[in-house]
């Protein structure tokens, strides 16, 4: 019979157990550098003419390094089919906030030949790091970059509760197949009762 994971293991490594004490499994961490790009462009208007005053760029890109994680609390489904424990595992979340790797930050700025506010304009261009890396973390692009490492986890995770629990091995479980939610499983094959085997008579 086969039980639903434990909560936690009972010899985590000393890496892992600050996750099983808060019940999370961390899956995946990935650093990509984002580009933070602000532009504006001013005109003045005079009565017969207009003189533009030029475009004010900043831009800022930094290192960001995002994590994933499930909650171990929530639901897990299991089942068992020709030696392969079919694995539906919790959502991946993304762990809150991003760190942000403000040591290696490069930042930029270009003015128009009557704009003075590149300061200003970088200032308020920093402020929408935090809240937008936020977002990035759970969105699907970001996501999908992490996605396979976090199937491979949870996979090794069920094959070491497994071998714990003496369902692993040779003439026991061999495979382990991890969907999350979302992810469409292929039809199982039904073999009906009665149907005919080989060729026609």
């Amino acid at each position: 019979m086969i039980r639903r994971p434990p909560r936690s293991t009972p010899k985590p490594s000393s890496a892992a157990s600050d996750v099983y004490k808060r019940q999370l499994l961390e899956l995946a961490k990935v650093t990509a550098t984002e580009t933070f790009r602000s532009e504006d462009e001013l005109t003045y208007d005079f009565k017969w003419f207009e003189v533009d005053a030029g475009t004010t760029t900043t831009e800022i890109r930094v290192p960001v390094t995002y994590r994933y994680h499930l909650r171990m609390r929530d639901s897990w489904q299991l089942y068992v089919t020709n030696a392969v424990c079919v694995v539906h595992a919790p959502a991946i979340r993304p762990s809150q906030p991003p760190a942000i790797h403000t040591d290696r930050m490069e930042k930029s700025s270009d003015e128009g030949w009557a704009r003075f506010n590149a300061d200003q304009q970088m200032i308020q261009l920093e402020k929408t790091i935090t809240p937008t890396i936020r977002n990035y973390a759970g969105d699907d692009r970001h996501l999908g970059v992490v996605r396979e490492n976090c199937r491979k986890t949870v996979s090794e995770f069920i094959e070491g509760w497994l071998l714990r629990e003496g369902h692993w091995g040779d003439d026991r479980l061999r495979f382990v197949k991890v969907y999350f939610p979302g992810e469409a499983e292929p039809p199982r094959a039904v073999v009906e009762e009665g149907a005919e085997q080989g060729g026609s008579n």
